[in-house]
């Protein structure tokens, strides 16, 4: 059974930020990816069509600084090589993208342009001096009251209008090391949208997602004035940028290039504005966007909150001004920590996810990640926790396949004679004391769609898992307490039947999560692949597998492994 819930809208399209490519992807990297890739694995099982984007942002003064750095003497080759780590961890980590952007492609660049002339011919872009202090981490100015002096042996002390040009200066946001300039810019006029962009949370209140995200941002708005930002730089300092059209003299900032690549990537600003089928696309999975306005307001952008202005301030004053449609909403999650701090360099404390997906699996990552974590707040990396989850999936999942994959059982002879029967009629197979057991895991299977189903919406992977969970851990109880190696004839195959419905229903839903060993138990329980979808998940609704299930022995396509920092 599918639910009309689950088919409520034909088209999906996700989007992770476009990473910037200054230094090898790390761990949260990975969770923006993972987030989009679950997402628009369950979009597909349900039936929709879906497009997912991610990709790298190239330009900037951040890359060109780190490209003469490192003796590159153009900035392209730089991030030609670094480009690929990010493609190396998506393949490695199963993210099943369907276009990988980057702000140097083409059909970008000329979008950006069309934004600019956008705003511009509308009168939100404007020439003027700019005096503040810039961050090149940030890649973006900070105002006085966001700015703390450096002392020698004290806490930074908030800046007091005084500048000492023998003084060091950070920001109070993100800690990185600011710059007083004064220098010659083009304006967005973001000050204007202050109302717009406080009427557009109060009507919409699941544009943001999570609600504290949304209540964070609109709070914000309410309190502090929008000032006007610089969305150039002079092309005398910033060589690595498209150019501003019609003055080569500025490059465009990076933030306003960057925010452009959704709209690119889902068939160009004329193809929304227009609504007209685009050809200039890049997706694997299609040659062409048919309506792509409505592709584009059904778009949601996973991001960390690290970037949240940027998304839910910026870029919405950006296409209110380019008289453009809105995306669906903005999906906020945290950051990962590594044994409760930050992870740095200093600290030895940075997880490579190349090196723990390549020891322990992609899909025993995914699982951990996943289930570790909330949007809400900061997920903790501990990889003792990550072994211990490679054991469950092998003690409970595997074993649970393999106990009843056995010579002495016939799973065949129970999809043939229980699927599709009432359940009144299956209970009076067992005798009174066992009944008991039998409804209860009937009970975990329960409306388990929609349940499923409302915790993906709600981007909650984890309680989808403990849906999970609880559906494995009932049907490896009912094995042990029914026993049905010492059973015989219809109470025996019903028996290993129901536990297997249960296998397969949570291999199903379990498909977006661990791709890989869902497909091969799934192949192990002989489910054809036209029956994985949530039309075949509830009890007794495919009366066609595991007819070869019990004939010989097979592996069971997962093995423990042992700890690998055995001095934890």
């Amino acid at each position: 059974m599918t639910s009309k819930a689950v088919r409520a809208v034909s088209k999906f399209h996700i989007t992770t930020p476009i990473f910037y490519p200054n230094a090898k992807p790390h761990l949260g990297h990975l969770y923006s990816s993972l987030l989009c890739d679950v997402q628009n694995r369950w979009k597909k099982l349900a039936g929709q069509d879906t497009c997912f984007t991610t990709g790298v942002d190239e330009h900037g003064l951040k890359i060109q600084l780190a490209a003469q750095q490192k003796g590159y003497s153009n900035p392209k080759a730089f991030v030609d090589e670094l480009c690929e780590h990010f493609v190396h961890l998506d393949k490695d980590a199963n993210i099943k993208f369907t276009r990988f952007i980057r702000t140097t492609d083409p059909d970008h660049v000329n979008n950006v342009k069309k934004l600019w002339n956008l705003c511009y011919n509308n009168g939100y872009i404007y020439k003027g001096e700019h005096k503040g202090w810039y961050s090149v981490s940030d890649e973006t100015f900070y105002p006085d009251t966001k700015i703390l002096k450096l002392t020698i042996d004290g806490p930074p002390i908030p800046y007091d209008g005084s500048f000492d040009p023998d003084a060091k200066y950070i920001n109070s946001e993100s800690r990185n090391e600011v710059t007083y300039q004064s220098e010659l810019n083009y304006f967005f006029k973001l000050s204007a949208f202050q109302e717009p962009l406080i009427k557009l949370l109060r009507e919409n209140p699941t544009f943001i997602y999570p609600p504290l995200r949304h209540s964070q941002i609109l709070r914000e708005l309410e309190s502090n004035e929008l000032r006007d930002i610089s969305v150039s730089r002079p092309a005398t300092r910033l060589q690595w940028g498209i150019p501003v059209p019609e003055d080569e003299s500025q490059k465009v900032y990076v933030w306003f290039d960057a925010l452009c690549n959704y709209l690119t990537s889902i068939g160009g600003i004329d193809a929304i504005r227009n609504d007209v089928d685009s050809t200039q696309v890049l997706h694997n999975n299609r040659s062409f966007i048919e309506k792509p306005k409505e592709w584009w307001e059904n778009t949601e952008h996973v991001i960390g909150k690290d970037i949240i202005k940027f998304h839910t301030v910026y870029w919405p004053a950006f296409l209110l001004a380019a008289k453009l449609p809105l995306p669906n909403r903005v999906v906020v999650h945290g950051h990962w920590l590594s044994g409760g701090v930050k992870m740095s360099k200093s600290l030895g404390n940075v997880v490579d996810p190349i090196q723990i997906i390549s020891y322990y699996g992609a899909d025993t990552t995914r699982w951990y990640l996943l289930e570790n974590s909330n949007i809400e707040s900061d997920g903790n990396f501990i990889e003792k926790n990550l072994w211990e989850t490679r054991e469950l999936l092998c003690s409970k999942l595997g074993n649970l396949i393999n106990r009843c994959g056995g010579k002495k059982f016939s799973l065949a002879s129970g999809v043939e004679l229980f699927s599709g029967k009432p359940i009144e009629e299956l209970s009076s197979v067992f005798p009174k004391e066992s009944q008991a057991e039998f409804t209860a895991l009937l009970k975990s299977l329960d409306n388990c769609t929609e349940s499923v189903n409302n915790c993906f919406q709600q981007y909650d992977i984890t309680g989808a898992q403990k849906i999970l969970w609880n559906i494995i851990n009932e049907a490896n109880s009912f094995i042990q307490s029914t026993e049905p190696w010492s059973k015989k004839g219809l109470e025996k195959d019903l028996i290993v039947y129901s536990a297997m419905e249960a296998a397969r229903i949570s291999l199903i839903f379990s498909q977006p999560i661990i791709p890989n060993i869902a497909e091969r138990l799934l192949n192990r329980l002989d489910v054809s692949s036209d029956r994985r979808t949530l039309s075949y998940t509830s009890y007794g609704s495919d009366d066609s597998y595991g007819m070869t299930t019990n004939q010989r022995h097979k592996e069971v396509p997962i093995q423990r492994v042992p700890f690998r920092l055995h001095n934890e």
